[in-house]
């Protein structure tokens, strides 16, 4: 037997430097480097005193001793350089707008930072406090930093959460030839999350203009690299995804400023992402000012051995013997950067010591706390509402539901550019697996992106690629795998607007299919709706016909929010009269009254529509029948709702779906506190069953709700109020 060398040839190594590198730092980058670090540095340091005197609300995540990796890596790259990072981004932020304002003019020496500069460091500092003049009017806090004018995309507190979301940054500034790079930061914890994974998978396969930048800091809170993973050589981890790497000593800021270099002439001359490792040292514990060792997690000795390796030692050292800078110099920088620190801080607080507090006017108003949940809406100023009766018999034309899906979106990509299609096969078969993409894979090659099965990762890119500018639309295969992409979907892209206090949109169109009874079992079968209702940010659409599905889709694709659309697979193929004029819309918010009735409402979703008017005209029953189609809680259409039970005094929510993941219960709850004064009964619900549908064609009719289940519902609740229906006759009930 013999065992060959698989031959992977992607380059993992470790940069050192040597005595000719030093002739490349000129004077001036030599400043730029020191104030980065010393801003960072000052920073971090003000923030933990602030922290003693409990005036940071929630975690403040110090990295002092580690700076030289951000400052070292911000400072080698150009000021329109974009950036996010996880929770752990104080020094990276500081540093990189400092950077950001950072020109050819600027003598931090001769005339310390710019006002410009100061002001910012004063805004991110009142955003760590909570505070309404910070960058984001406090919402965001130590761990959510955002300002997109300087570069800083936002900063994440969930481990690897924002590294899918700067490959979407990263695809966007490629699509439009920019030439802007990414650059997303993370530590050693990150390295075992599968987000980062399905991101560098992304980033390789797309060449994406990004800088991967691991801070190994040698502990995730407590647990060590060895205690993490067998394999505790790191740039394994590019290596496998075909990411050029290399490892830098990040207590040398200037080895890290070098790394980048190459990193920047690599993606420009590979067209390829590039990995940095810096290895470098929190001094102090997670999120305060003790240090690890008094957590026993590590020893004094270790720590005070690292702390001789400081980098502003380094720099002190390092550059005076040179003769790059001076003594004088760097001292002039270190008094400006802490001068406008100690500012910053004097803006927040009054008094000193134990009596130091928060300035009260600064606090946020508590009655804006809902405020930025979504957009206003303003985007729709203009655009045609219209409904399928403002239509002429002859402006209208046969289309089943799936032609709608592909029309619609070819009729949107051929005017906005923005739109760009991901999910898996999309570009393939003619048209994705279901034919939604049918026409378009030629004429918009490029925009419609097959991904791999890493529904975190491109639902992510899909997040950061909205965020930068584009509108992506994004493909499930089957509704239940937003569940894999749970953070990206719930956790980000929803929250972001209002996280960021209104700074950030995610304009993202999210389109998933319900298979219903198509036989595929509980792990493909989920209707999403309940779930995403949960999460206040999402606008959730139901179209239950073609008409329905252009002029819904026409608002996604329009409106500033994310949106989930639900595409039911038994619509499929059912026709329905369309405008040949594709451009209409369907407000979002609005429901639709399908049916007259006086005698019961019935609040219908998706298949459940035809079926509550087959049954309602078959038993004879008078009702209202109102196809909701907008099922995010805040839009729903309680006035149309309203309307129709005061009128007939009765009301049932009619869904599809199974019993804990109907969105009915919400509805109920809401209708039984707005009208119940008008209620002849208790609101009733019609679902399946509490257990997902399975492969059984028997057990899958009885988890799903049916024709059966709308006709006992009617029949109780009639019977109930003393009403006998007459089949056949649907204005016909008698006491």
């Amino acid at each position: 037997m013999q065992l060959e060398d698989i031959g992977q040839t992607t380059p993992a190594r470790t940069l050192v430097v040597e005595e000719s590198d030093w002739a490349q730092l000129t004077r001036a980058d030599a400043m730029r480097l020191t104030t980065l670090f010393l801003a960072a540095r000052r920073f971090e340091e003000k923030i933990l005193l602030l922290d003693k005197l409990n005036l940071v609300h929630g975690p403040a995540h110090s990295s002092i001793g580690q700076e030289g990796g951000a400052a070292g890596c911000i400072a080698a790259l150009p000021i329109d350089t974009l950036m996010n990072g996880t929770h752990r981004a104080h020094h990276q932020c500081v540093a990189k707008a400092v950077n950001a304002l950072y020109d050819e003019s600027t003598d931090p020496v001769a005339s310390g930072l710019s006002l410009r500069m100061r002001q910012e460091i004063q805004g991110l500092m009142q955003e760590i406090l909570g505070l309404k003049d910070g960058w984001t009017g406090g919402r965001g806090g130590s761990m959510h930093l955002r300002r997109a004018d300087l570069g800083i995309m936002g900063t994440n507190a969930i481990v690897a959460g924002g590294i899918p979301i700067a490959c979407g940054h990263a695809f966007a500034e490629k699509q439009r030839r920019s030439g802007k790079l990414m650059v997303t930061f993370f530590g050693d914890g990150a390295v075992h999350q599968g987000a980062t994974h399905e991101a560098m998978n992304l980033a390789a396969l797309y060449g994406l203009p990004m800088i991967f930048f691991l801070e190994n800091n040698k502990y995730a809170v407590s647990m060590s690299v060895e205690q993490s993973t067998f394999q505790t050589e790191l740039l394994t981890r590019p290596q496998g995804h075909g990411i050029a790497a290399v490892k830098v000593d990040g207590m040398n800021p200037y080895a890290v400023w070098l790394a980048t270099r190459w990193a920047r002439e690599h993606i420009e001359r590979e067209g390829k992402p590039a990995f940095i490792l810096a290895e470098v040292y929190r001094y102090y514990h997670q999120s305060s000012s003790i240090p690890g060792s008094a957590f026993g997690y590590r020893t004094r000795d270790e720590e005070n051995a690292w702390k001789a390796r400081d980098p502003w030692l380094f720099l002190q050292r390092e550059l005076t013997d040179r003769g790059i800078l001076g003594a004088d110099e760097l001292a002039a920088i270190d008094t400006a950067v802490s001068d406008a620190m100690d500012a910053a801080a004097a803006s927040c607080v009054e008094g000193a010591g134990s009596s130091a507090r928060i300035r009260p006017e600064l606090w946020p108003e508590a009655a804006s706390v809902d405020a930025n949940l979504n957009s206003d809406m303003r985007e729709f100023e203009g655009v045609r509402f219209a409904e399928s009766e403002d239509y002429a018999a002859q402006d209208m034309e046969d289309l089943s539901y799936i032609e709608a899906m592909s029309r619609t979106m070819g009729a949107r990509m051929a005017e906005d550019e923005r739109i760009y299609v991901f999910g898996e096969d999309v570009a393939n078969m003619g048209g994705g697996t279901v034919g939604a993409t049918r026409g378009l894979t030629e004429t918009y090659a490029g925009r419609l992106v097959n991904t791999p099965i890493t529904e975190n990762g491109f639902c992510g890119l899909a997040t950061g690629a909205a965020l930068s500018g584009l509108r992506p639309v994004v493909e499930l295969m089957y509704s239940d795998f937003f569940l894999v992409a749970g953070d990206q979907l719930l956790n980000q892209a929803g929250k972001i607007r209002h996280l960021f206090n209104g700074t950030a949109s995610v304009p993202l169109v999210l389109r998933t299919r319900i298979p219903g009874a198509e036989g595929y079992g509980s792990q493909h079968s989920m209707d999403p709706a309940g779930v995403f209702a949960l999460f206040p940010g999402w606008r959730i659409l139901a179209p239950s016909n073609a008409f329905d599905y252009v002029g819904l889709m026409n608002s996604a694709l329009r409106c500033e929010d994310p949106v989930l659309v639900i595409e039911p697979q038994e619509l499929h193929k059912r026709k329905t009269p369309v405008p040949k004029n594709l451009d209409y819309y369907i407000p979002i918010g609005r429901a639709k009254r399908v049916q007259e009735g006086e005698q019961i409402t019935l609040l219908a979703t998706l298949t459940m529509v035809d079926r509550c008017v087959q049954v309602a005209a078959e038993m004879g029953v008078s009702a209202d029948i109102i196809d909701l189609r907008t099922l995010s809680q805040r839009d729903i259409d309680y006035d149309t709702i309203g309307a129709s039970v005061m009128k007939t005094g009765r009301v049932a929510i009619v869904e599809q779906t199974t019993r804990g993941a109907s969105l009915g219960a919400l509805i109920a709850d809401e209708i039984q506190r707005r009208y119940f004064d008008y209620l002849d009964q208790p609101v009733q619900r019609v679902t399946g069953r509490w257990a997902p549908p399975t492969v059984s064609q028997a057990l899958e009719r009885a988890a799903l709700a049916g024709e059966d289940d709308i006709r006992s519902r009617l029949s109780t609740m009639l019977q109930d109020s003393g009403l006998i229906p007459q089949p056949g006759n649907v204005h016909a009930l008698r006491a």
